[in-house]
């Protein structure tokens, strides 16, 4: 759990036990060693969730972002004997608990990285903006079992970029930009996708334009993994993603450039005590998409039909298979090597 779950669990026993119950709110006050001040308290009737965090000026509640399910407002906290302004986030009803804690450890998280108090304020603005923008995207917090699995598959990818381009691969990755292909290299574009069903294998395909090498000046590769999940055991999205932050740790810039990418494919450090699948890889295939590759494309499609999705058979990709070594041959510039069966 997070440092702000804990807390939030931690007042709610004390609530529970009686501790405090002649205050509206039960308190816990937390201080940096920057001079900001995070104060946690749950409403002692309602349950509601709520946090304080010191400013060192105070500004109109208009201009803070807002969203449905949270009230951000100005306040004081004589109870702590101060009249430090505070910026405070109140949960409301048919809210998520989760959802509120999520952003409140953002907000913590931030606010303990700051160099001094001054800059409390606009990090404050700058964290509630990004989730404002986040929830205006109607995407989810925490991300479905499918696109974890998606994600996972794109960052086994970026892994073997990195083996063999550099910390620079991060700038390939496509992924989380609402891009037709996962990751682009100059003319040349690889497609990532995953299973974690049994053989006979099958590569689900999300629109006409996936499989379609009609627009790129170079060649179309199909990176294909197919996985075995698991409750109790095997490589968890957080240790990929920790992994891979390791790995770039060496470059700030592309490890800052990484955890962008990361968010906007809906990947949230404080979400990730609810990513608890772990993957174990059985096959990988890379595969040249090309003439007389099993494929739906915009110009095979009747007209009027678009949108469309399928599933391609694995099995009769092989003789299209081309060995990972020979993928970034070519991705680096240069030819195509002999086809194999798999990588």
């Amino acid at each position: 759990m997070s440092f702000t779950a804990d807390i939030y669990k931690e007042i709610l026993f004390d609530i529970s036990a009686g501790t405090n119950q002649t205050q509206p709110f039960a308190m816990r006050r937390t201080a940096f060693n920057n001079g900001i001040v995070v104060v946690f308290a749950i409403n002692v009737a309602t349950k509601m969730r709520s946090a304080f965090l010191s400013v060192t000026s105070v500004i109109s509640k208009c201009k803070f972002p807002h969203w449905k399910g949270v009230e951000i407002e100005t306040a004081t906290l004589p109870a702590y004997g101060s009249d430090t302004p505070f910026v405070a986030l109140f949960q409301l009803p048919n809210s998520a608990d989760d959802i509120f804690e999520i952003v409140v450890e953002d907000l913590r998280r931030q606010l303990k990285a700051a160099k001094c108090n001054e800059d409390s304020l606009p990090v404050i603005i700058n964290v509630l903006a990004k989730w404002k923008n986040f929830f205006a995207s109607n995407k989810e917090l925490v991300m479905t079992e499918k696109r974890q699995q998606g994600l996972y598959g794109e960052l086994l990818f970026l892994s073997e970029c990195l083996d063999s381009y550099g910390l620079e691969s991060v700038s390939h990755w496509a992924g989380s930009e609402d891009e037709t292909h996962d990751f682009y290299f100059g003319s040349h574009a690889v497609e990532v996708k995953t299973t974690s069903m049994q053989a006979p294998y099958f590569a689900s395909i999300s629109s006409e334009y996936q499989m379609d090498n009609s627009d790129l000046p170079g060649k179309l590769f199909l990176r294909f993994y197919a996985l075995r999940t698991s409750q109790s055991g095997g490589e968890t999205l957080p240790e990929r993603v920790a992994m891979l932050r390791g790995r770039l740790h060496e470059n700030l810039s592309e490890l800052q450039k990484f955890d962008e990418k990361l968010k906007k494919y809906g990947y949230f450090d404080e979400a990730t005590d609810s990513y608890t699948i772990g993957y174990y890889q059985r096959d990988n295939y890379c595969f040249s998409v090309e003439d007389g590759f099993p494929k739906i494309t915009k110009s095979n499609l009747p007209q009027g039909v678009s949108n469309l999705t399928y599933r391609i058979s694995i099995a009769l990709c092989i003789p299209y298979a081309q060995s990972i070594e020979s993928v970034f041959k070519v991705l680096k510039g240069g030819n195509c090597c002999a086809k194999r069966k798999n990588s």
